[in-house]
């Protein structure tokens, strides 16, 4: 399930289509992204089911793939979560702006959440 609660409509949580995400940000734009914005080489995966793992950018997959992941780095600056949802949750107002700045459409690709209930 896409995060929400009382952090919805703030600053520093915002919840993408992720078909949409995905096909604006290819593997290796996210990676530049992050790296980018963080200063970061590498980021903690963090599977459903368990395992965790501090993996290099450049070997990180983000995405969906049947189990849903989470994505930080060792300072935890950010939070991307790859939903069954069809939704990707980004949280932290810089990661935010940085999405922003470079995908100009991202307000018309906020994940649906009706489409859910």
């Amino acid at each position: 399930m896409p995060i929400t609660g009382p952090a919805d409509n703030s600053e520093e949580l915002e919840i993408y289509d992720l078909d949409a995400f995905i096909e604006w940000f290819d593997d290796d734009g996210i990676k530049l992204l992050l790296g980018n914005t963080f200063s970061i080489s590498a980021v903690y995966e963090i599977e459903e089911g368990g395992r965790v793992a501090f993996v290099e950018l450049d070997k990180c997959i983000f995405g969906y793939d049947g189990l849903e992941h989470m994505h930080t780095d060792a300072a935890f600056q950010f939070l991307l979560y790859f939903s069954h949802k069809d939704s990707v949750t980004a949280g932290s107002k810089h990661l935010i702006e940085a999405i922003h700045q470079a995908w100009p459409a991202y307000k018309s690709h906020f994940w649906p959440p009706a489409s859910w209930l």
